[in-house]
């Protein structure tokens, strides 16, 4: 069996960390592992991963190691691993590792290690210090000094990081805070995820956990802080993503794709889950010391969630967006009781969201030279059009916006094919379904 856009996520120390962050949406894995004071993963294990995973032939070997804190499992636990997954790897491999981290434990030689060995490293930081308040150690002291010494160091040994902005009640009210410390701090690469985590059953949400509208907001003037900085430079997950849907290319996210097949998380002991925001006994695919990879991605735990997540509720069926959110992220409607068909937690979120930015690049595109994003905008497009990505655009309806490069296809802003003379997003594009093809 051939798998080849799985990505692995590892959980070498499973949910335990050396800080106690308000929203922590991990920690309840502990109740699933009640008599590990301290999950620490095997070489054993590790071995066992890197096997099996190398034998479904991918054609991008990703591991990333996650947690809780990662860095618990201590320097020389990662320097073994490399000599793993070395010793799994076949002539013209390259393992890609990523790791995602609070900062605290990062020194010189960790640094120094994660640059030799081209680590992709995620810092968790969620803006300014008053903005930092739900990042703090278990008697309350606050962390985010110590954050940004350890982004510094990272900075120093050249290392590739990225910042990971956990939106939450703290911060959901700042989104020109957030991107102005990125800014001024020189932190070019960022992403943002929506904390919305439930409270028990059904629609409750914790009270770190952010609203729709919320997010919609946030991001909505976070891009346009985005735009009036006016610096292509700066990356932000979410708007890599609008730009790859704005020009008809495959979105990076999983968020944005249509399934949830291309990622799995292995905990400490080997245990196998379909994704980190659903480890749950009941999604549980089976272990890498009883059974392969392969086995369990043809088993049915594995199946029903894939297929579950692919469900987009009836409602969406007549949504000019579901080409582009695909009904949701499964992490906001799976788990907060909102599958079948209940209207999914992002959904006018993501319509707010992509009206308004789409309409901006839009106006950036086709308006008047002079800016950097102009420029930017033109550049990508062309380039697009000349077939120079790699990625080959999805098929869609008429519905999508202009960028399949200019190719024939309706633009947003173009006058309707009815005849109406109004703009097409104004008149017969709200009855256009977005079908699509899986990338």
């Amino acid at each position: 069996m051939k798998k080849p856009h799985l990505g692995i996520l590892l959980k070498p120390t499973s949910s335990d960390c050396n800080l106690s962050c308000d929203y922590c949406y991990y920690r309840g894995v502990r109740e699933i592992y009640p008599d590990a004071d301290r999950p620490r993963m095997s070489l054993e294990v590790l071995e066992e991963v890197c096997l099996q995973y190398r034998a479904l032939e991918p054609a991008d070997i990703k591991l990333g190691w996650q947690g809780g804190e990662p860095t618990l499992m201590g320097l020389d636990f990662f320097k073994k691993a490399i000599e793993v997954e070395g010793r799994n790897a076949r002539s013209g491999d390259c393992w890609g590792n990523s790791l995602q981290t609070n900062g605290l434990t990062l020194d010189d030689d960790w640094c120094g290690f994660f640059a030799r060995h081209h680590f992709l490293v995620g810092l968790s930081v969620d803006g300014p210090a008053e903005l930092n308040g739900t990042r703090r150690f278990p008697n309350g002291r606050p962390t985010h000094h110590l954050v940004m010494r350890a982004a510094e160091r990272l900075k120093k040994h050249q290392c590739e990081f990225n910042i990971l902005v956990v939106v939450s009640a703290a911060n959901v009210g700042q989104p020109e805070a957030v991107f102005r410390f990125l800014t001024e701090n020189e932190l070019r690469f960022s992403q943002c995820i929506p904390c919305t985590e439930p409270a028990g059953d059904g629609e409750r949400l914790t009270p770190h956990s952010i609203t729709g509208d919320q997010w919609a907001d946030f991001m909505i003037r976070f891009f346009e802080a985005w735009v009036a900085h006016d610096d292509p430079g700066y990356y932000n997950r979410h708007v890599d993503n609008w730009l790859h849907l704005y020009l008809g290319l495959p979105p990076e996210s999983c968020e944005y794709r249509p399934d949830c097949s291309n990622l799995v998380t292995v905990e400490w002991n080997g245990d196998v889950y379909p994704c980190d925001f659903f480890v749950q006994e009941r999604y549980r695919m089976g272990n890498v010391l009883e059974d392969t990879l392969e086995h369990m991605l043809q088993g049915r735990p594995f199946r029903d969630f894939v297929k579950r997540s692919e469900q987009a509720p009836a409602m969406c069926g007549d949504c000019r967006w579901l080409w582009a959110c695909n009904g949701g992220c499964w992490r906001q409607r799976g788990k907060l009781g909102l599958d079948g068909q209940a209207k999914p937690y992002m959904c006018e979120a993501n319509q707010r969201i992509f009206e308004h930015v789409f309409d901006k690049l839009d106006s950036l595109k086709d308006g008047p030279e002079g800016s950097q994003l102009h420029a930017f905008l033109k550049d990508l497009q062309r380039r697009v059009a000349s077939g120079e990505f790699d990625a080959v655009p999805r098929e869609r309806s008429a519905a999508g916006p202009a960028a399949a490069g200019g190719r024939g296809r309706l633009r947003r802003n173009d006058p309707c094919p009815c005849g109406s003379g109004r703009k097409f997003k104004q008149c017969c594009m709200s009855s256009a379904t977005g079908n699509h093809l899986s990338c």
